[in-house]
């Protein structure tokens, strides 16, 4: 409960962050976008004005020049817009515009509207100046506006849709990781719960010294034993102080594999050794031991009732081969991961093939192994 409690704080807390900062590029981005757009837009309308007005001052003053007939009234009627000329004491001589002027002011916004006010007439056709209105620019840049907002608003649901998947995506392994340390809370608790019954049932037996009753309580004890060993090794491996000598592994491994032989009875397995020289390796002994006794007991548990193990040394290669279930190949990579299991089908928590791996590594022995699924498994190491 309290991983699954810290897989949700994690999440959000990547959300906050990636929301937060993400709303805040984009907020900046999109204020930087309106400010360019609205700058753009108001020198354009403007730019455009100035250049009617200017023709209009130009003809005005040519016509005036020339004494040529100029209508201010047929500009005005067909000016698409609202424009108006006005004298020298800023009264209108003809407009279309319907609000006040400040005449003191080139270019001003009222209300929804932008004032263009030109002077360059100078006086001409006693027009001294001309006021063009352009109508509709405060509600463009609100629309302006609203569509950033909108845009805005899109982007941010859609990196959060993005940032929700990307969240998922982010705390997926460790989702893993506490559902493989609870099934192995739940398969270690199994493990140990049959050899420790056992215990108790052989020690409440009526014959307790009998002699499978001994040996019940033999199997049970080393059981336990073994899961304690690897566990150990595991956890405290790096900060035990190891002894490494040079070791006959082919002693070592006849010795475990005089009980791991009792455990293959169980299940009517065949345990052919086979030896053409001995191998002389530095090794911790305990390394050793853990290494062969994983591979061997993987060999056992994964088998068929009556199958075969077949371990056989020859030119400093130890082969360790089984006629089980097999491995899948897309479950081939991960094998040597903690706690991961490629089947249910048996007991054990995924701690074998991560040591025997990390012996291999501590020690520079080269593993390999070949595996089809119900046919059986092959590992080689090379020492």
């Amino acid at each position: 409960m309290y991983l699954i409690k810290e897989e949700k704080r994690v999440l959000i807390q990547f959300l906050l962050l990636y929301l937060s900062s993400s709303f805040v590029l984009f907020a900046i981005i999109a204020y930087l976008f309106y400010e360019n757009e609205s700058k753009v837009f108001y020198e354009k309308t403007r730019n455009m004005m100035q250049v009617n007005a200017s023709v209009l001052s130009s003809r005005i003053i040519h016509a005036h020049m020339s004494e040529q007939v100029f209508s201010l009234e047929d500009v005005v009627a067909k000016y698409q817009g609202k424009i108006g000329f006005y004298d020298e004491n800023n009264k209108a001589l003809v407009t279309s515009i319907n609000i006040d002027i400040d005449f003191s002011k080139k270019l001003y916004q009222d209300q929804e509207n932008l004032i263009l006010v030109d002077h360059s007439t100078f006086g001409h056709l006693g027009v001294n100046s001309i006021v063009i209105e352009k109508e509709g620019v405060a509600h463009y840049i609100r629309a302006l506006k609203y569509e950033i907002l909108l845009y805005l608003l899109f982007v941010y649901i859609f990196l959060s849709v993005v940032g929700y998947f990307l969240a998922k995506l982010f705390i997926k392994p460790l989702q893993m990781k506490r559902i493989q340390l609870d099934n192995f809370i739940k398969d270690s608790t199994h493990e140990l719960n049959t050899p420790i019954t056992a215990l108790m049932l052989s020690l409440n037996a009526p014959k307790l010294e009998s002699q499978k009753n001994l040996e019940r309580i033999r199997l049970s004890a080393t059981r336990v034993s073994e899961i304690h060993k690897d566990l150990t090794y595991l956890m405290l491996g790096g900060q035990k102080e190891k002894v490494v000598d040079e070791l006959c592994l082919n002693k070592v491994l006849k010795k475990e594999l005089l009980y791991l032989t009792l455990l293959a009875e169980k299940k009517k397995i065949k345990i052919e050794f086979e030896e053409s020289n001995e191998i002389y390796f530095k090794i911790d002994q305990e390394s050793f031991i853990r290494l062969v006794h994983n591979l061997v007991n993987n060999a056992i548990k994964y088998n068929r009732m009556n199958g075969l193990i077949q371990i056989s040394v020859l030119d400093n290669v130890l082969t360790i081969k089984d006629t089980g279930i097999g491995i899948p190949k897309k479950n081939q990579a991960s094998i040597y991961e903690r706690f991961y299991r490629a089947s249910d089908q048996v007991g054990g928590f995924g701690l074998g093939l991560n040591i025997v791996h990390k012996v291999c590594t501590a020690y520079d022995i080269e593993i390999e192994f070949e595996s089809k699924v119900g046919t059986g498994t092959v590992f080689q190491l090379r020492f």
